[in-house]
């Protein structure tokens, strides 16, 4: 009797190669979190202090938008207005956080929901190059890639204020780029509105969505203008969710667009405050162009204000690869017009910015355009990666767990 044969049919039936396969990479993800938890003298249960989030979810289950005790939590990123403090980051991740919050109170085990979105980014990043007709071996690559071949790996190993806000928007922008894929519109720009309660530069992807979805259904409904006209439904969501934004700003800062960056006091003091056309040239210089050095045996490179973004997040490099090739073959559409212009316009607001995220490996803030870029990838790319494709991946995914451990020890 074959009943290990038997048994491995059914197995097969019932669970065929795409989802085995997206089971043993989330396995595999799994692992690598709780061994570079391990490394980093921590526990996957452990709260991370840096995290503000809590500290708002706990105060708004006491019916406060304020913290009481802001004085003393010198050391985060506290705006102060009114004699007030408040936490100066857009709230969506305070809302994901209120049943943990509910449970475990101050000390929530952030450091585990880290982990959770790198997983759920994952899974996204794999469905999406599924869709697009990868095979399942090929979309499992791509997807460690999307999610540990960048900072999104060190990213997921703390659970800082400003990381999960980075990781939480790099989940909800993957899930906006799958939701478009299968043509659920409304829930796409549902989604990217959703990520402006994370990162609010993700709106720029508003637009570059509702006129995409327009282009392409320009035919079945009379033209381009009358196709604009017609996606006023995916507006719906995020003027519901900008609603609710506009009125927690209100009640806080007295201003609609305030989500209270403006009054922390290093930007208070800053003679050109938060955003300056001033700021420009400096961060262009240093986004693009401040290297990461092989001196005396050793890696050297800035962990304050990062290096150039291209290398701790290849995924560009082959980005930039693939849109050249069908620019200069004259089969770039619309679609990839719009796409690259929103992931320029990002970078080069976020280079108006006063910092570039400070304490980093690489240049964390460019990781709010990845999910874009896979986007791109995966509608445009080639279907079986190239060799040197295969090596750059494997080589970016070994170089950000490199920089995870290394901020961790020497950072």
């Amino acid at each position: 009797m074959d009943i290990p044969g038997r048994y491995g049919r059914e197995l097969t039936e019932r669970f065929p190669a795409r989802r085995r396969i997206l089971f043993a990479l989330l396995a595999l993800m799994a692992l690598g979190y709780f061994l570079l938890s391990d490394l980093m003298d921590g526990s996957l249960w452990a709260h991370e202090p840096w995290d503000s989030y809590s500290l708002q979810t706990y105060n708004w289950l006491r019916g406060r938008t304020y913290i009481p005790d802001g004085a003393d939590y010198d050391f985060l990123e506290l705006a102060i207005y009114r004699g007030r403090y408040y936490v100066s980051f857009p709230p969506l991740p305070s809302v994901v956080l209120i049943p943990l919050v509910a449970v475990f109170g101050l000390y929530t085990p952030d450091n585990l929901l880290m982990a959770v979105y790198g997983l759920i980014a994952a899974d996204l990043a794999y469905r999406i190059m599924l869709k697009a007709g990868r095979t399942p071996l090929v979309s499992a690559f791509w997807a460690l890639v999307c999610v540990w071949g960048c900072n999104m790996l060190w990213l997921t190993t703390n659970a800082g204020v400003w990381f999960q806000a980075q990781a939480l928007n790099f989940v909800l922008c993957l899930a906006a780029a799958l939701c478009a894929q299968y043509g659920r519109k409304a829930l796409s720009t549902t989604f990217l509105a959703l990520a402006v309660g994370c990162r609010p530069l993700s709106a720029v992807f508003l637009p570059v969505f509702a006129l995409t979805f327009a282009w392409n259904e320009r035919a079945e409904r009379g033209g381009f203008l009358k196709s604009c006209l017609a996606q006023w439904r995916c507006l719906i969501g995020p003027i519901l969710i900008g609603a609710c934004y506009m009125v927690y700003n209100y009640v806080r800062f007295d201003d609609p667009l305030e989500f209270g960056h403006n009054y922390l006091p290093e930007f208070v003091a800053a003679e050109h405050g938060q955003f300056h056309w001033s700021y420009l040239a400096r961060n262009l210089r240093q986004m693009f162009l401040a290297p990461v050095l092989f001196w005396d045996g050793r890696l050297q490179f800035p962990i304050y204000q990062g290096f150039m973004f291209y290398v701790a997040n290849p995924l560009f490099i082959l980005y930039f690869l693939c849109l050249l090739r069908h620019v200069t073959r004259r089969e770039a559409g619309l679609e990839d017009a719009l796409t690259a212009a929103g992931i320029a316009l990002v970078l080069a607001l976020t280079c108006l910015h006063r910092t570039l995220g400070a304490w980093q490996f690489g240049s964390r803030y460019s990781c709010d355009t990845i999910p874009f870029a896979y986007l791109y990838l995966a509608r445009r790319g080639r279907q079986r990666p190239a060799l040197w494709e295969i090596v750059l991946g494997c080589a970016a995914v070994a170089f950000n767990a490199y920089g995870a451990l290394y901020m961790y020890f020497y950072g």
